[in-house]
C-alpha cells in the first residue's frame, strides 16, 4: 500500500474484494456442504455394498 493514496485500500484490492464477494455469493457454502455430504455418503454406501457382497459371497453355501 503507497502513502500517497487517499484509499485504505488500492484498486487491486478493492477490486478483488468484489470478485470475491460475488463468487460467495453465487455459491453459498451450505448448498455446497450438502453436495459434498451427498457424496461422502455415496461413498459410503458403495463402500459398504462391496464389503457386504464380499461377505455374503464368502458364506457356505
Amino acid at each position: 500500500m503507497t502513502t500517497d493514496t487517499a484509499y485504505a485500500h488500492t484498486s487491486q484490492q478493492r477490486r478483488a474484494r468484489i470478485v470475491y464477494r460475488t463468487i460467495a455469493k453465487t455459491r453459498p457454502p451450505v448448498g455446497l456442504l450438502a453436495a459434498e455430504l451427498a457424496a461422502l455418503a455415496c461413498f459410503a454406501l458403495a463402500t459398504a455394498g462391496f464389503i457386504g457382497l464380499r461377505a455374503w459371497l464368502y458364506l457356505p453355501n
